[in-house]
């Protein structure tokens, strides 16, 4: 996949670095020479911009962008700006960083695809969310290695754990089995209620809405997901 990442402080150049190491293309840009210089040998590309003009954001190859993320920190006016920029080019799919309630509001009517709150959600987390949209939640292990909250696909639906290529998979292990129910309260209200079953085995039927607790290899699932 390829991204664009406005904006290199911690949270910027952390998710580029962790996308780059993941074998995804990015392109990190902000108007800070130290941090452009800093950085370019740890991310595909790196470029010093000012992302308010509109003239730099056209040389930028923004069609061929899979993702772009906004991910300045507290410059309120140079987010809100550059995220409207980014959205009157019509890119695939633009996620902006909130630092506060009524930052999130504004690019909200801005039209974003996706909010993020870093402080509340890990770069790490948020790069596999990104590049696996089907997992929920995830704890890097090692370098190449998760333990990650996987939504059943649909091509899995009703099929047993055996009959799947995560049953065949090397180095993946599904060791738990999360059932997900809408429950009412007392007031009407719909909640889900998630059930943790550690007894999953081959015969295990894997249900829509459904979870799986998943061990092992990032990329490997990734592949399977992507067939």
């Amino acid at each position: 996949m390829k991204f664009f990442v406005v904006g290199l402080g911690n949270f910027g150049s952390t998710l580029s670095i962790r996308l780059t190491d993941m074998g995804h293309e990015v392109i990190g840009a902000d108007i800070s020479l130290n941090k452009v210089e800093s950085l370019k040998n740890r991310i595909t590309h790196t470029v010093c911009m000012d992302c308010t003009d509109a003239t730099n954001l056209h040389t930028v190859p923004l069609k061929e962008m899979d993702v772009v993320v906004v991910a300045i920190g507290e410059d309120f006016a140079a987010s809100v700006l550059i995220t409207a920029l980014l959205k009157q080019q019509n890119v695939k799919k633009l996620i902006s960083r909130a630092f506060n309630d009524v930052h999130r509001t504004v690019i909200e009517a801005l039209g974003v695809d996706e909010i993020l709150f870093p402080e509340e959600d890990a770069a790490e987390r948020v790069a596999n969310k990104l590049t696996l949209p089907l997992v929920d939640n995830s704890v890097q292990i090692c370098d190449n290695s998760s333990m990650m909250e996987l939504s059943i696909p649909q091509k899995f639906y009703y099929q047993k754990l055996a009959e799947t290529e995560l049953a065949q998979a090397k180095e993946l292990k599904v060791v738990a089995y999360v059932q997900v129910k809408n429950e009412k309260s007392l007031w009407g209200n719909t909640r889900k209620i998630k059930k943790l079953n550690l007894e999953i085995d081959a015969e295990t039927e894997l249900r829509p809405g459904d979870r799986l607790i998943i061990i092992g290899n990032v990329k490997e699932l990734k592949k399977i997901l992507n067939r």
